[in-house]
Parts: C-alpha cells; structure tokens; sequence
C-alpha cells in the first residue's frame, strides 16, 4: 500500500487489523489546515490508546488522501493498513507491556 514502515508481518496479521476496525468510526479528522501540528498530536494520542485507528480526511484538506495518508503514517511512526476513499486506517503496536486487563 504504501513504503515506510511496516510493524505487520503480512496479509494475515493485515487482514485481522482491518477486520477489528472494520465498524469503528473516524477518530481523528484531517480539515482545511492539512497535517497541522494539532492533528499529528491527536493521531498519536489515538494510537497509543488503541493502536490501530482510522482517520478521515476532509475534502477541504489541501492533501490527497494518499498524499495524506504516506505524510501522515511517516509523522507518527505508523504503518498505513488501509485506505479507502478518504478514511485512512492507520496501526502502531504499543511500546512494552500493554497494562489492560
């Protein structure tokens, strides 16, 4: 899908985040002011919460989705596991030991 960095070790491990994801809604939105600073910090914040989100890009975002999507996996260190029209699905594992029960 796209270069840069890849924490999925194939198809499979794929095919099972986008599946988790499949009836999750946008949790971070990408407007008019592109990749702002605002933006790059809630995505991470997302992805350290969940791992893996999705994130919609707005049709007044002065980015392509695909442009969007390589610019924004880059920033915050994520590997881009789909995209589909405008809403992009994005994965980072979490650092050490999750804490959930």
């Amino acid at each position: 899908m796209t270069e840069g960095t890849r924490f999925t070790s194939g198809g499979k491990e794929r095919r099972a985040i986008r599946a988790a994801l499949h009836d999750e809604r946008a949790v971070v939105q990408v407007g008019k002011a592109g990749l702002e600073p605002e933006v790059i910090v809630s995505v991470e914040q997302a992805l350290d919460a969940r791992e893996a989100i999705k994130v919609a890009i707005g049709r007044s975002c002065p980015l392509e989705p695909a442009e969007a999507a390589t610019a924004l996996a880059r920033e915050v260190g994520a590997e881009v596991i789909e995209r589909k029209g405008r809403v992009i699905s994005l994965y980072r594992p979490a650092e050490g030991p999750s804490e959930k029960c």
